[in-house]
């Protein structure tokens, strides 16, 4: 059955902004065995292996994608995959090691495809092929993007956060897999921006009021607390704010916060 995060409905009100700098930093779960899409498709997982080639010796980017999964729907897992799909796209065509980690409110999971072990590249000596199979290639993994977001399993509270706090060693342990060779970094974030949960997350929205000085207080009280550190030049893509069925002052508050994040979590931020 499907389910839509209570926080896809946060109540919004009047909050000071004092208030905000009271609670403890959030312990973000993290389970390190977990995998994506557990239930097999009916013709098999996908070999991600045949979209992979070997690192050149002037490295790779690496492309980190973030899901803060608030609904599983089949609607809403379409809108992922179309959005990440250019970014897809651009890997197979330039090589890239890709990873993806995704939370529906609990611990961490991670993609049995995108681990970032290896880079992903379309390499053909006749461009047409090229061309060709690259689509191919896109459209599968397209495909096991939004398998992906529907087999998360989503909880009723949870937010960004932790995903957010755990960019740089997703980062770090990419670099340090045997043979990796990372060059410059890209981090998609897949959210709503609208947690609701713990008073002790710093981006709990419930109960709080959409105005830039509320999203200013709760982003400050982040990178204060070290709930969320800076990535430095690494390149961050917030995605999927405001696409979500929240009403005017939620989308206000998102946009708000995306705002301010993006002031303090990386010099290439958007």
């Amino acid at each position: 059955m499907l389910i839509a995060r209570a926080r896809a409905r946060a109540r919004l009100a009047v909050l000071g902004a004092a208030s905000l700098l009271l609670a403890t930093p959030l312990l973000a779960a993290c389970d390190t065995g977990g995998l994506l899409g557990g239930k097999a498709k009916a013709s098999g997982p996908l070999d991600c292996a045949q979209y992979q080639e070997d690192t050149p010796s002037s490295g790779a980017p690496l492309l980190l994608m973030l899901f803060d999964v608030s609904d599983n729907s089949a609607t809403t897992a379409q809108r992922v995959a179309t959005r990440v799909q250019p970014y897809l796209d651009t890997a197979l065509a330039d090589g890239a090691y890709v990873k993806l980690v995704a939370s529906g409110g609990g611990p961490t999971t991670y993609s049995d495809c995108f681990h970032g072990d290896r880079m992903f590249q379309i390499k053909r000596n006749n461009s047409r092929r090229a061309e060709k199979d690259r689509e191919a290639a896109s459209k599968a993994l397209g495909t096991e993007i939004n398998h992906v977001v529907q087999s998360e399993r989503v909880t009723s509270t949870g937010s960004v956060t932790g995903l957010l706090a755990g960019i740089n060693d997703e980062v770090d342990a990419v670099r340090s897999t045997p043979g990796a060779k990372v060059t410059d970094v890209t981090v998609l974030v897949w959210t709503d921006l609208l947690g609701t949960g713990q008073d002790s997350d710093c981006l709990d929205v419930d109960g709080k009021k959409a105005s830039p000085a509320i999203a200013e207080a709760l982003v400050k009280r982040c990178f204060s607390t070290g709930q969320i550190t800076s990535v430095g030049n690494d390149k961050v893509r917030f995605l999927g704010v405001n696409e979500s069925a929240a009403d005017r002052p939620q989308q206000d508050l998102a946009r708000y916060l995306k705002g301010e994040l993006c002031r303090r979590i990386s010099s290439d931020c958007g």
